[in-house]
């Protein structure tokens, strides 16, 4: 039997015994694969895993995603998750932000394939709340990073420069990245990014993402692929985690009652703070 087999079997269990009220996941129709939430069995011949295609838990403003809101109309309601990985590591980080309620929610998660793995780049393919296949080893190095780190510190700066100036300014990273939660995007603000210009400011521009993401990127890599110009932000976010994990020794969504290192925002107010006023 299939693992897609086994994840729609097992999802055919959850809703029959009324463990769970749905199961949010991933649904391929016509050709196409979109963000579903399942309430009826007889839709989940329909439900996919894609390595190509993941979860969307938010879109902006804070406290607007799928499950949020899902959970805010249906007050009772527990809903099962189809997670690999990176899916999951996102799922604690909202969490931790005030974004979803882990308590009301019924992990399946779901082990990546070491191709997956490979292709993703990814250091743990697998969810720490693993319910079906079986944990592979993930990439310990990263070609890219190390090819960058073998050039000096000119060479580097040389490097960012380039490809920085290669930005139109689209926001699709920030668009696509599950971790922005922001309810007033600091990069939309004339004070540090000044409009109609491109490129935009260096580094300001891409210096505000990155500090904002530092703590919390759980390494998905939907960001690279959004760029329409080919920038490598991957790349430079494995170097920010490395440092977060060098100076904090803490890693974004393997904990969820381990407390993120980064604590303020660009105005210096707490980030607890701002996240018990971003939404209902």
């Amino acid at each position: 039997m299939s693992m897609i087999d086994n994840v729609q079997n097992l999802a055919r269990e959850w809703l029959d015994s009324k463990e769970v009220d749905a199961i949010f996941g991933l649904k391929e129709q016509d050709g196409y694969i979109a963000p579903y939430l399942f309430t009826d069995v007889g839709e989940l011949s329909c439900l996919v895993i894609s390595n190509q295609y993941r979860l969307c838990y938010t879109c902006r403003p804070a406290k607007e995603n799928i499950l949020s809101l899902m959970l805010q109309t249906e007050p009772n309601a527990k809903i099962g998750v189809v997670v690999r990985g990176c899916e999951e590591r996102a799922l604690i980080e909202l969490a931790k932000r005030g974004q979803v309620d882990l308590k009301r929610i019924k992990i399946l998660g779901v082990a990546c394939s070491k191709e997956d793995a490979e292709e993703c780049r990814c250091e743990k393919p697998y969810p720490g709340n693993l319910v079906l296949g079986e944990k592979v080893e993930g990439v310990s190095g990263d070609e890219n990073v190390n090819a960058l780190l073998s050039k000096s510190l000119p060479e580097r700066r040389a490097f960012w420069k380039h490809e920085f100036s290669k930005c139109i300014k689209c926001y699709g990273c920030r668009n696509v990245c599950p971790m922005c939660i922001c309810k007033d995007c600091k990069m939309e603000q004339e004070l540090y990014t000044e409009t109609g210009w491109l490129p935009p400011g260096i580094p300001m521009f891409h210096f505000i993402r990155f500090y904002h993401i530092s703590d919390r990127c759980i390494g998905c890599g939907e960001c690279e692929k959004a760029c329409p110009v080919d920038i490598p932000l991957l790349t430079i976010f494995k170097l920010l985690q490395k440092d977060v994990k060098d100076l904090f020794d803490y890693e974004a969504g393997m904990d969820v009652e381990q407390e993120e290192p980064l604590l303020t925002t660009l105005d210096e107010t707490p980030m607890r703070e701002e996240v018990m006023d971003v939404g209902v």
